[in-house]
């Protein structure tokens, strides 16, 4: 796992692994009352399986300075957003009435995830999942 680590982990305890199975596994746990919002629980699985993967990726690979990699990773957050969005509306486990606190969501987590730094896979998912609460 030391391939996966950044400056915030030791030897010893490797803290980017715990948030994001935390930032994960929160939404989960804190929406067992929302059964009329079936997204709501993949928060986590959203803003960091989808949104943080696709902007870390394309960020890397075409980003050259902080600004463009900010940029570029914003960008495909929208991006991987707006083609797997509409395929789950496809298939009828989203409504499309929702459209707009979603994209208000989308938008919101993917500028936390270029402006933050401290602990930001256990707080983006959880901003996310307030976000689909509204």
């Amino acid at each position: 796992m030391s391939a996966f680590t950044d400056h915030r982990d030791s030897d010893i305890l490797i803290v980017s692994h715990f948030s994001l199975l935390l930032g994960c596994a929160l939404p989960i746990w804190m929406s067992s009352g929302f059964n009329d919002r079936p997204l709501i629980p993949f928060a986590g699985i959203l803003s960091l399986g989808i949104g943080d993967t696709m902007a870390s990726m394309v960020g890397h690979k075409y980003g050259v300075l902080r600004w463009s990699k900010t940029g570029s990773g914003i960008v495909s957050v929208l991006a991987a957003c707006s083609v797997l969005l509409p395929l789950l509306a496809s298939t009828g486990y989203i409504l499309t009435q929702n459209w707009f606190p979603l994209l208000i969501a989308v938008t919101t987590s993917g500028l936390l995830e270029a402006y933050t730094a401290q602990l930001d896979n256990a707080f983006i998912p959880l901003v996310f999942y307030s976000l689909l609460c509204l």
